[in-house]
């Protein structure tokens, strides 16, 4: 008796814990943009554009959609580069001065890269009438930027940490 109810709570554990679910989904790249590589082997080839987008909201909902601030500067001679995804061969989109500020909503894997949110509109500190991005209030799961402001990649190397 005593084991026959001790299996019994055992099924209905293992039952239950298998009935919870994550949604990996989110942090993986949409399935759509890849195809199987023609030599056979296990690796993924991007078979569409190189762009990624900048996700926000990976604090969770109780934290801002972009937590950290940071501001142009360090050994950049004229711009920094605003790149389409996280590498070197990425699309160039934007540039950024000296002094401006920018959101900053993610990172690669490596942190050599930062996703971010601007006002391009709005260039250094201090600029009076900047645009309100929508990154610094809580989101309520993480998704792809897609508000009124500018997103994209930039070398971590070439900005300074303001706040967050």
């Amino acid at each position: 008796m005593n084991r026959t109810l001790l299996a019994v709570s055992l099924i209905g554990l293992a039952t239950t814990a298998c009935s919870e679910s994550t949604k990996v989904s989110d942090d993986l790249a949409d399935s759509s943009d890849y195809m199987e590589n023609p030599t056979g082997r296990s690796e993924r080839v991007d078979a569409g554009t190189t762009a990624k987008p900048v996700r926000i909201g990976e604090g969770g909902p109780r934290f801002d959609a972009c937590q950290s601030v940071g501001e142009v500067g360090g050994p950049v001679s004229d711009s920094l580069s605003v790149l389409s995804a996280p590498f070197d061969a990425a699309e160039k989109m934007d540039s950024l001065a000296a002094g401006q500020m920018v959101h900053i909503c993610t990172r690669s894997h490596d942190q050599q890269w930062f996703g971010i949110v601007y006002d391009a509109s709005s260039g250094s500190a201090g600029t009076e009438g900047a645009l309100d991005c929508g990154v610094s209030s809580p989101v309520r799961a993480k998704r792809n930027y897609d508000g009124p402001c500018k997103s994209g990649w930039v070398e971590s190397t070439y900005v300074v940490l303001v706040a967050g």
